[in-house]
Protein backbone atom coordinates (compact mmCIF):
# COMPACT_ATOMS: atom_id res chain seq x y z
CA UNK A 1 0.00 0.00 0.00
CA UNK A 2 1.59 2.90 -0.86
CA UNK A 3 1.12 6.38 1.33
CA UNK A 4 1.08 9.70 0.32
CA UNK A 5 1.35 11.82 4.11
CA UNK A 6 -0.18 14.93 3.75
CA UNK A 7 -0.06 18.32 6.68
CA UNK A 8 -3.65 19.91 6.05
CA UNK A 9 -2.42 23.76 6.78
CA UNK A 10 -4.87 25.25 4.43
CA UNK A 11 -6.64 27.05 7.60
CA UNK A 12 -6.99 30.80 7.76
CA UNK A 13 -5.26 30.55 11.30
CA UNK A 14 -7.28 33.19 12.63
CA UNK A 15 -7.10 32.43 16.38
CA UNK A 16 -3.74 31.80 16.04
CA UNK A 17 -2.85 35.90 14.41
CA UNK A 18 -0.70 34.51 12.29
CA UNK A 19 0.30 31.44 9.85
CA UNK A 20 0.39 28.72 12.83
CA UNK A 21 2.01 26.59 10.27
CA UNK A 22 5.02 28.44 10.04
CA UNK A 23 5.12 28.75 14.21
CA UNK A 24 8.42 27.46 15.97
CA UNK A 25 8.41 25.12 18.57
CA UNK A 26 12.30 24.21 19.03
CA UNK A 27 13.17 26.20 16.18
CA UNK A 28 11.22 24.03 13.70
CA UNK A 29 8.11 24.50 12.10
CA UNK A 30 4.97 23.25 13.18
CA UNK A 31 4.62 22.16 10.01
CA UNK A 32 7.88 20.87 9.50
CA UNK A 33 7.51 18.88 12.99
CA UNK A 34 3.80 17.31 11.17
CA UNK A 35 5.98 16.34 7.89
CA UNK A 36 8.84 14.52 10.58
CA UNK A 37 5.61 12.93 12.59
CA UNK A 38 4.26 11.34 8.72
CA UNK A 39 8.31 10.62 7.25
CA UNK A 40 8.31 7.13 8.91
CA UNK A 41 5.04 5.82 7.69
CA UNK A 42 4.56 7.25 3.98
CA UNK A 43 6.64 7.79 0.81
CA UNK A 44 6.63 11.00 0.74
CA UNK A 45 4.86 14.08 2.59
CA UNK A 46 3.62 16.84 1.21
CA UNK A 47 1.66 20.05 2.22
CA UNK A 48 -2.38 21.38 1.40
CA UNK A 49 -2.93 24.67 1.81
CA UNK A 50 -1.26 28.22 1.09
CA UNK A 51 1.88 26.68 -1.77
CA UNK A 52 0.71 23.30 -1.72
CA UNK A 53 -1.28 21.21 -3.07
CA UNK A 54 -4.94 23.11 -3.39
CA UNK A 55 -7.81 22.58 -2.25
CA UNK A 56 -10.75 21.05 -4.18
CA UNK A 57 -13.35 21.81 -5.57
CA UNK A 58 -12.52 24.99 -4.00
CA UNK A 59 -11.04 26.90 -1.73
CA UNK A 60 -12.46 27.62 1.62
CA UNK A 61 -14.18 24.14 2.14
CA UNK A 62 -12.19 23.02 5.39
CA UNK A 63 -9.89 20.59 6.42
CA UNK A 64 -12.22 18.15 3.59
CA UNK A 65 -11.18 20.80 1.09
CA UNK A 66 -7.72 19.57 1.74
CA UNK A 67 -8.12 16.03 2.01
CA UNK A 68 -10.03 15.94 -1.39
CA UNK A 69 -7.07 17.83 -3.43
CA UNK A 70 -4.94 15.84 -1.17
CA UNK A 71 -6.80 12.49 -2.40
CA UNK A 72 -6.95 13.79 -6.75
CA UNK A 73 -3.02 14.48 -6.28
CA UNK A 74 -2.58 11.46 -4.69
CA UNK A 75 -4.57 9.42 -7.36
CA UNK A 76 -2.40 10.69 -10.29
CA UNK A 77 0.76 10.59 -8.91
CA UNK A 78 -0.03 6.41 -8.29
CA UNK A 79 -1.22 6.37 -4.99
CA UNK A 80 -3.63 4.00 -2.99
CA UNK A 81 -4.00 6.48 -0.18
CA UNK A 82 -3.29 9.60 1.95
CA UNK A 83 -2.90 9.33 5.47
CA UNK A 84 -3.63 13.32 7.32
CA UNK A 85 -2.48 14.98 10.17
CA UNK A 86 -2.83 19.03 10.60
CA UNK A 87 -0.09 21.64 11.17
CA UNK A 88 -1.80 22.08 14.64
CA UNK A 89 -1.63 18.40 15.79
CA UNK A 90 2.19 17.56 14.76
CA UNK A 91 2.50 15.49 17.84
CA UNK A 92 0.61 12.63 17.10
CA UNK A 93 1.86 9.58 19.18
CA UNK A 94 3.96 6.78 16.33
CA UNK A 95 1.57 4.16 17.74
CA UNK A 96 -1.39 5.75 16.50
CA UNK A 97 0.26 7.09 13.05
CA UNK A 98 1.14 2.88 12.73
CA UNK A 99 -2.48 2.12 13.73
CA UNK A 100 -3.80 4.39 10.72
CA UNK A 101 -1.37 3.51 7.96
CA UNK A 102 -1.52 -0.07 9.35
CA UNK A 103 -5.38 0.29 8.86
CA UNK A 104 -7.77 -1.09 5.64
CA UNK A 105 -10.04 1.65 4.19
CA UNK A 106 -10.69 5.21 6.02
CA UNK A 107 -10.08 5.51 9.58
CA UNK A 108 -9.48 8.36 11.19
CA UNK A 109 -8.85 9.41 15.10
CA UNK A 110 -11.93 9.51 17.17
CA UNK A 111 -11.57 12.91 18.95
CA UNK A 112 -9.71 14.53 16.10
CA UNK A 113 -10.64 13.44 12.55
CA UNK A 114 -8.57 15.34 10.22
CA UNK A 115 -5.72 12.59 11.62
CA UNK A 116 -6.73 9.94 9.45
CA UNK A 117 -5.86 7.84 6.79
CA UNK A 118 -8.37 8.21 3.61
CA UNK A 119 -8.07 5.69 -0.03
CA UNK A 120 -7.97 7.55 -3.08
CA UNK A 121 -11.29 5.52 -3.70
CA UNK A 122 -12.77 8.06 -2.14
CA UNK A 123 -12.28 11.44 -4.22
CA UNK A 124 -15.50 10.86 -5.81
CA UNK A 125 -17.76 10.69 -3.19
CA UNK A 126 -16.08 13.50 -1.47
CA UNK A 127 -16.42 15.91 -4.32
CA UNK A 128 -20.03 14.88 -4.68
CA UNK A 129 -20.19 15.53 -0.82
CA UNK A 130 -18.74 18.89 -0.59
CA UNK A 131 -20.76 20.07 -3.97
CA UNK A 132 -23.76 18.90 -2.85
CA UNK A 133 -23.95 18.55 1.29
CA UNK A 134 -24.25 21.42 3.59
CA UNK A 135 -22.67 19.98 6.36
CA UNK A 136 -18.84 19.76 5.64
CA UNK A 137 -17.71 18.82 9.10
CA UNK A 138 -15.64 15.95 9.42
CA UNK A 139 -17.73 14.19 11.61
CA UNK A 140 -20.21 13.52 8.95
CA UNK A 141 -18.04 12.91 6.75
CA UNK A 142 -16.47 9.69 8.30
CA UNK A 143 -20.01 8.81 9.28
CA UNK A 144 -21.44 8.92 6.03
CA UNK A 145 -18.39 6.72 4.90
CA UNK A 146 -18.45 4.67 7.24
CA UNK A 147 -14.55 4.85 8.24
CA UNK A 148 -12.98 3.75 11.22
CA UNK A 149 -12.79 5.43 14.82
CA UNK A 150 -9.25 4.84 16.09
CA UNK A 151 -8.87 5.47 20.08
CA UNK A 152 -5.53 7.27 20.84
CA UNK A 153 -4.37 9.18 23.63
CA UNK A 154 -5.18 13.09 24.15
CA UNK A 155 -2.75 14.58 21.05
CA UNK A 156 -2.04 18.39 21.41
CA UNK A 157 -4.37 21.07 19.48
CA UNK A 158 -2.35 23.98 18.51
CA UNK A 159 -5.25 27.16 17.96
CA UNK A 160 -3.63 29.79 19.94
CA UNK A 161 0.06 31.05 20.93
CA UNK A 162 -1.21 30.12 24.70
CA UNK A 163 -1.50 26.80 22.66
CA UNK A 164 1.51 26.50 21.25
CA UNK A 165 3.28 27.97 25.18
CA UNK A 166 1.37 25.76 27.06
CA UNK A 167 2.69 22.44 24.87
CA UNK A 168 3.25 19.57 27.52
CA UNK A 169 6.73 18.26 28.10
CA UNK A 170 5.90 14.88 26.55
CA UNK A 171 5.01 17.02 23.06
CA UNK A 172 7.67 18.97 23.59
CA UNK A 173 10.16 16.13 23.86
CA UNK A 174 8.63 14.35 20.77
CA UNK A 175 9.47 17.22 18.68
CA UNK A 176 13.01 17.34 19.53
CA UNK A 177 13.06 13.83 19.28
CA UNK A 178 12.09 14.12 15.38
CA UNK A 179 14.74 16.81 14.65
Amino acid sequence: MKLLGVVLAGGESRRFGSDKARALIDGMALAEHARAALAPFVAEAEESGSGGIADRPAAGLGPLGGICGALHHARTRGYDAILTIGCDTPFVPIETLMALADARGAAFVADTPIIGRWPVALVEPLERHLTHCEDRSMRCWCALIGATPLDAPPIANINRPADLAALNPLDKARGRLRQ
